[in-house]
């Protein structure tokens, strides 16, 4: 599997545009890459700013901070539960598919590992 690392770049996690490009270029199948655009337009839609990570299976979300006070590791907390929600409905309809969160440097990692 091929991994693709990104910088953590306020400016570059404002361009849903890149980080939608490292999604499809990681090696996933169509179904995971689509259910991982949906999650990307999930998280712009509710004015998050995040990266993306893709290595061995695992795709790692950063949520980085809200916008626009793009304060790291600050977040709006109805964005967030949206997100967070959509991910768990995301994980209750695909078996294949298992979440975690963790916090990592004040900011919210949330790894998909992909079975």
């Amino acid at each position: 599997m091929q991994v693709i690392l990104v910088d953590i770049n306020i400016e570059q996690c404002r361009e849903n545009d890149k980080i939608k490009e490292v999604i499809s270029q990681s090696g996933l199948s169509i179904k995971h890459i689509k259910l991982l655009l949906r999650i990307s337009d999930a998280i712009y839609i509710n004015a998050i700013n995040y990266n993306v990570i893709v290595e061995d299976g695992k795709v790692i979300i950063l949520l980085i901070s809200s916008k626009p006070e793009n304060k790291m590791g600050f977040y709006n907390t109805t964005s967030l539960a949206i997100v967070l929600s959509w991910i768990k409905d995301m994980e209750k309809e695909h078996d294949d598919i298992h979440t975690i969160c963790e916090v990592a440097d004040g900011m919210l990692k949330l790894v998909v590992e992909i079975i």
